[in-house]
């Protein structure tokens, strides 16, 4: 009787082992964790971004006309990583869309909260005397602005081009459009 006792006190003991291991997560035993400052944040939205765009004084040859930052005011780091969504348009008519410059490098930047990042963009602003502007500043052209990777349903916002003292300026776009340069964060 003492040895059947203890044959099922042993078979008690491995069903309940055998039972407690079930309940544990093996696939995360085998992979290292990942601590919380190794998680990448995720991507700025349109409500964490606060836009500008300033005209640059002159134009001397191969200088950006213009910088546009989007600076971080959110209360969490925000995933950066890509060029943003740049158009300027009148109404349904014309427009001049923005994209990076040929041989730029690849953006995979974290904004922490209150910090900016600014992209300088090169295109024609004035045109010559004998043509016309694709995006005319007599219209008062929009200015749209989507960050990178935006959610499906985060449609972006209205940027003013302003001067470097924050006076509104009329845009006007005399190519075929925009290019953005290397970002610098600040």
């Amino acid at each position: 009787m003492a040895r059947r006792t203890l044959a099922v006190s042993a078979l008690s003991l491995v069903v309940l082992l055998g039972a407690a291991a079930c309940g544990k997560d093996h696939s995360a035993a085998a992979q290292p964790s990942k601590g919380a400052s190794d998680a990448r944040p995720a991507a700025c939205g349109t409500p964490q971004l606060s836009w500008k765009m300033i005209l640059l004084p002159g134009k001397p040859h191969n200088t950006p006309t213009a910088t546009l930052s989007a600076t971080h005011k959110g209360a969490k780091p925000c995933a950066f990583d890509g060029y943003p969504e740049l158009s300027a348009f009148i109404g349904k008519g014309p427009a001049a869309d923005a994209e990076p410059k040929k041989g730029a490098a690849p953006v995979h930047l974290v904004l922490q909260p209150g910090h900016a990042v600014e992209f300088p963009i090169f295109y024609d602003a004035v045109g010559s005397p004998s043509a016309s502007c694709n995006v005319s500043a007599e219209y008062n052209p929009d200015i749209s602005v989507r960050p990178p990777h935006a959610a499906a349903h985060d449609y972006g916002s209205f940027v003013h081009l302003t001067d470097a003292k924050g006076r509104h300026e009329r845009a006007q776009v005399c190519s075929s459009g925009m290019q953005l340069g290397a970002p610098r964060l600040r």
